[in-house]
């Protein structure tokens, strides 16, 4: 990502999301489930891994031994070569992380990198027990149009088409220490990742020596969701990562973009747009259930919402879809996967009542993302416009 008319990297490090190859095996909304599925295919590694070790053929059976021992693990080429170079495997509840899976939607994460198909460089962008946030956007290729979300876990690589992701900061092993791939270490330094390059060149244009390197963070969120912006660059958004241009008001862009920031962010936590609830079931267990059937809109208007055959919800205004990130509204992104999933390959069910503490709450996290639909609106409408630089 480039700032302003030349060539200067507004970041020193950007990264794909994380790609586990098995998101059935790792991914769950449930943690007592992963913790029991991984157990299991951790045992199953390991027994293959002894079984080979016994062999007297080496590489000439792994691949018979790989489909032995398939029942609660899938297996890849990366999978294959670790049995082969694997020590004693065992598994660990610190391994288990809360990833950003879809936009709106967590889900907990076996972050064990001898399963892991591609890590990416997440070791360096969101290690184990550090706080960062990173700008999320549409890669070269996509055929989707133009998106940005920023998020503060770590972001699995389908959480934007062939995105790509620019923290604030980046992480580095202490020179007296050495990171694993997930940047488990005992010291780690943190490192801003916006260039002093980036900070310069905008605080000349600006005339500005108080502009931080946060609030060029800010800025370009701001920027990122400018109608004006995606509109005038969508040929080579689609194309290339963005060029982040001069507005005129880089002040009201900042403020825009932090504004977005602290809305995206705080989904789980933000207000909650207000609903009506009409049910025929008692009791909350029954009433926010869901089930293998998906959530769907009742109306063409898209005002009403089934959560199940007992309950709907009334009053969805028709700002809430008009907000969009990755092709969905975050209304439908909770709708493509808040139901039971049943893996065809491997049987593993994964059920999103799990995720929540109370039935209930299934409720509040609707009312969330409506109310920040509502406000992203809201606040992207009201940006001012770029202005020249648009067309410099």
């Amino acid at each position: 990502m480039k700032a302003g008319r030349g060539d200067h990297a507004a970041f020193q490090l950007f990264s794909n999301g994380w790609k586990t190859g098995r998101d059935a095996y790792l991914y769950s909304f449930s943690f007592d489930a992963l913790t029991t599925k991984v157990r299991q295919a951790v045992s199953e590694f390991g027994r293959a891994r002894r079984e080979l070790r016994d062999s007297v053929a080496e590489r000439d059976v792994a691949d018979a031994i790989a489909r032995e021992h398939s029942t609660h693990i899938h297996w890849d080429s990366k999978l294959k070569q670790s049995l082969r170079r694997a020590g004693r495997v065992s598994f660990s509840s610190d391994h288990i992380r809360t990833v950003q899976y879809r936009p709106f939607v967590k889900q907990h994460c076996y972050a064990d990198p001898l399963f892991v198909q591609r890590p990416a460089l997440m070791g360096e962008v969101f290690p184990a027990g550090r706080e960062n946030r990173a700008i999320c956007v549409t890669g070269a290729g996509s055929t989707k149009p133009f998106s940005a979300l920023i998020v503060d876990a770590m972001p699995d690589l389908h959480l934007i088409a062939f995105g790509q992701c620019f923290p604030r900061y980046r992480y580095r092993a202490n020179s007296k220490t050495q990171a694993d791939l997930l940047g488990a270490a005992n010291v780690l330094d943190r490192v801003d990742n916006i260039t002093d390059a980036t900070l310069k060149t905008f605080r000349v244009h600006y005339r500005d020596p108080k502009i931080t390197k946060t609030a060029i963070f800010d800025y370009i969120y701001g920027v990122l969701h400018a109608p004006d912006f995606r509109e005038r660059f969508a040929n080579d958004l689609a194309k290339e990562l963005p060029r982040i241009p001069y507005a005129d008001d880089f002040h009201a862009v900042r403020d825009a973009g932090k504004a977005l920031a602290r809305l995206h962010l705080g989904y789980e936590t933000c207000r909650k747009h207000p609903l009506d609830v009409t049910s025929q079931a008692q009791d909350n267990a029954s009433r926010y259930r869901l089930g293998t059937r998906k959530m769907r809109y009742k109306d063409d208007e898209k005002s009403i919402l089934a959560i199940n055959d007992v309950t709907e919800l009334r009053g969805i205004p028709p700002e809430a879809h008009r907000c969009e990130v990755n092709g969905r509204t975050p209304l439908d992104w909770l709708i493509d996967r808040y139901h039971v999933v049943q893996d065809r390959q491997s049987g593993i069910v994964n059920n999103p009542n799990a995720w929540f503490n109370k039935p209930e709450d299934l409720l509040a996290a609707i009312q969330g993302v409506v109310h920040v639909s509502v406000e992203t609106v809201r606040i992207v409408e009201g940006l001012p416009k770029l202005g020249a630089s648009l067309n410099a």
